[in-house]
């Protein structure tokens, strides 16, 4: 087996552009870009302080698309994880520089995640092995796990395997067929993302975001087979690294860049247990990956320390050595070693007793390779298969206690939209074509009719007079008794394309029915109303364009006309007159400039028309963005109000449970009591027996001695 190649982790820096509340405070900028090279200015002595120079792979300032930017880093990474390598992209910046933006982009400028994930599945439909590709996105708030593509409330905790290295056990993945997906995957991740929490700003400044595309691969034949791990781990603010902090993951975070990256620590023991992201970030920092380590920084002078303890800390990253190494996926020896192994740890223990100290080790070793041995099993491509699908259905139930279910899945929605508002129209275009066809049947039938009728009313004529030949008679019959067929035939058709469009009619009636019944909210309603009537522009504009192109035909026909006459004119040998020739000149001037006038105007009207579209658009597109605003509002009232009713739910379940064990208490209580009760009861029964036998007997002595004496007298 090759060993390890040494690869250094490549850091490029990038600038944002000044905010709007710099703007307004005036800001300075101090950050210079040129090359590989970044340069800070200190703010202090009114702008001349010292300069500090950078020296990294690249540097980018904020007129650089995210697209340039994938093309000159990316695109070599990506080709990496296609050849088995773990590859890891990392942001890393203050809150406010930029990273969501360079990874997640916008729909006019894509970033980074988007790029990759379309690239990645077009390389793999390109390629003629077999590929698996799963996903799965994690956050990290407060060293706290949350799944953001299935929120449960299951335990989740880091593992290493010996098979798929440093993971989290319990984190839900999911497979994707294509790029559809997992840009579907991605936008619900973020989504829920940003439902994570009422503050959003105080979260995403302390929430990391690790989104995981996993890529196996096969040969055709049945060769060895590929495990790639692609890691995109979006950083919370690095305005706390470096200095005592209160986050966790942050004084870890800077104790392992420090370890592995300052000359003044590096050789030491690397920290990478104290937090969880860390623990994550083994591999893509000192570990088996490529990793390339985005630095994003502010240009304002206001920023000048939190842009100077970023750059510091990626200099250090730049100074890392990573060892990297092909994945090969041999889970099948992986397994027979496991088993061979408990096999001996089980005959081990059968033949020692329990309560020895190694016994206990071999006992917790055994565990864990058990552990190890049901996730190596998990790892097959149907087993992967079979958990996503119960976790998308999980995902459902989870999402919708946390009332997040439609405004995660709201993309699902619009996707389900898109295709009925798609179908609706060409429902409604099949409709107008049958609705234009009917007119032309009506219009021929009603010809027709008035032809047959023309012609019996003339062979009536005809044969009132008698003068016709019985072969012209015979003739005109024949006609119109075919006249005839041909209206019924026509007619049939006539009937049989006004039956299809009450049955089109009928079927859009239900459709738009359906569509109104599972979709009826606004936005939908808004989407649907503006594609009719971008439909309708569309159509109004092809019909304007062919009125002026026939109008135009007739002009020039005109022309060709006028141009024959002037031609016939000479050839007759007719001249014009000098008068008529002047005359002629300024009509011909005032034409030109007519038609100059008209052009202008034609002009005025395009861009006219183009500044109403943009407005159009840019107002629909405000119109959206502020109606996502007002639902993300509501789903966010309602999830107060859900978690409100939780805690209220709670509270009166922990007060049903106390008068419970009240009740409880108190039942055992009297019950006790009550035995108690039986108990005296009974000792005051016999107590009372015990005393009346003694009454009795007290009573018997006295009545027994009178008598003896009064027997002894008489006796006397």
């Amino acid at each position: 087996m090759a060993s390890d190649a040494k690869v250094g982790v490549t850091v490029a820096a990038r600038c944002r552009p000044f905010t709007d509340v710099e703007q307004g405070k005036g800001a300075m900028r101090i950050v210079k870009m040129s090359g590989d090279k970044t340069t800070v200015q200190n703010p202090q002595q009114g702008g001349s302080g010292k300069e500090n120079t950078f020296a990294f792979n690249a540097s980018y300032f904020w007129d650089i698309r995210a697209s340039q930017i994938y093309k000159e880093q990316c695109t070599t990474l990506l080709k990496k994880a296609l050849d088995g390598y773990n590859v890891s992209f990392i942001a890393f910046g203050p809150t406010g520089s930029g990273k969501t933006h360079l990874m997640s982009g916008t729909s006019d400028d894509p970033g980074i995640i988007p790029m990759f994930n379309k690239n990645l599945f077009k390389a793999i439909e390109d390629s003629r092995k077999q590929f698996f590709v799963t996903t799965s996105y994690l956050e990290i708030l407060d060293e706290n796990f949350t799944d953001l593509l299935n929120p449960h409330s299951n335990k989740m905790a880091i593992r290493q395997h010996p098979q798929t290295g440093i993971f989290v056990d319990g984190l839900s993945e999911f497979v994707c067929q294509n790029g559809d997906d997992l840009a579907r995957l991605y936008d619900q991740g973020n989504r829920a993302r940003k439902m994570g929490s009422s503050d959003i700003k105080a979260h995403r400044a302390r929430a990391h975001g690790f989104f995981t595309i996993t890529v196996e691969q096969k040969e055709p034949d049945g060769g060895h087979a590929l495990r790639s791990r692609v890691l995109f781990a979006d950083l919370a603010g690095s305005e706390g690294l470096g200095v005592q902090s209160d986050d966790r993951s942050l004084s870890a975070l800077a104790n392992v860049i420090g370890a592995l990256g300052d000359p003044r620590k590096k050789g030491g023991h690397v920290p990478y247990r104290d937090s969880k992201v860390t623990r994550l970030l083994q591999d893509s920092l000192g570990g088996n990956s490529y990793t390339l380590l985005f630095s994003l920084v502010s240009p304002a002078d206001t920023c000048f320390n939190d842009t100077m303890n970023t750059l510091q800390h990626a200099q250090y990253c730049k100074n890392v050595q990573n060892s990297v190494r092909k994945n090969v996926d041999d889970s099948g020896r992986l397994m027979n070693e496991l088993r061979d192994e408990i096999a001996r740890l089980r005959d081990k223990l059968a033949g020692s007793s329990l309560t020895d100290g190694n016994s206990k080790e071999d006992v917790a070793q055994m565990q864990d390779l058990i552990k190890d041995l049901q996730i190596a099993k998990r790892q097959s491509w149907e087993e992967k298969e079979r958990l996503s699908a119960q976790y998308e259905e999980d995902r459902k139930l989870n999402l919708a206690k946390k009332g997040m279910l439609q405004w995660v899945m709201s993309d699902s929605v619009r996707k389900g939209n898109k295709e009925m508002q798609e179908k609706v129209l060409l429902m409604q275009k099949e409709k107008d074509q049958l609705q234009t066809e009917y007119k032309q049947k009506r219009k021929l039938v009603d010809t027709l009719k008035e032809d047959l009728q023309v012609k019996i009313v003339e062979y009536t004529k005809i044969a009132e007079t008698g003068k016709a030949t019985e072969s012209e008679t015979k003739a005109r019959v024949n006609a119109i008794h075919d006249l005839k067929e041909k209206v019924k035939k026509e007619n049939d058709n006539l009937k049989e394309v006004k039956r299809q469009l009450k049955e089109l009619s009928e079927k859009q009636k239900r459709e738009k029915e359906d569509m109104r019944n599972q979709h009826g909210d606004l936005q939908t309603s808004s989407e649907l109303r503006r594609l009719a009537k971008t439909e309708e522009r569309k159509k109004l504009e092809t019909e304007n364009a062919q009125m002026l192109e026939e109008e135009l035909e007739r002009m020039r026909m005109e022309v060709d006309h006028h141009k024959a006459e002037i031609q016939l004119k000479s050839a007759d040998g007719y001249e014009y007159s000098k008068e008529q020739s002047m005359q002629l000149e300024m009509d011909l001037v005032k034409e030109r400039e007519e038609r100059r006038v008209v052009t202008m105007q034609l002009q005025a009207m395009d861009a006219e028309k183009a500044m109403v579209l943009q407005e159009l658009t840019e107002s629909y597109q405000k119109h959206r963005d502020e109606l996502e605003m007002q639902q993300l509002q509501h789903f966010q009232t309602f999830r107060n109000y859900r978690e409100v009713f939780e805690e209220q739910k709670l509270a009166l379940e922990q007060r049903y449970r106390s008068l419970l064990e009240d009740s409880i208490q108190d039942a055992i209580f009297l019950s006790s009591r009550n035995s108690e009760l039986v108990q005296e009861n009974q000792a005051l029964r016999q107590e009372m027996a015990e005393l009346k036998d003694r009454l009795a007997m007290a009573e018997g002595r006295p009545q027994s001695r009178p008598s003896t004496a009064s027997s002894r007298s008489s006796m006397k």
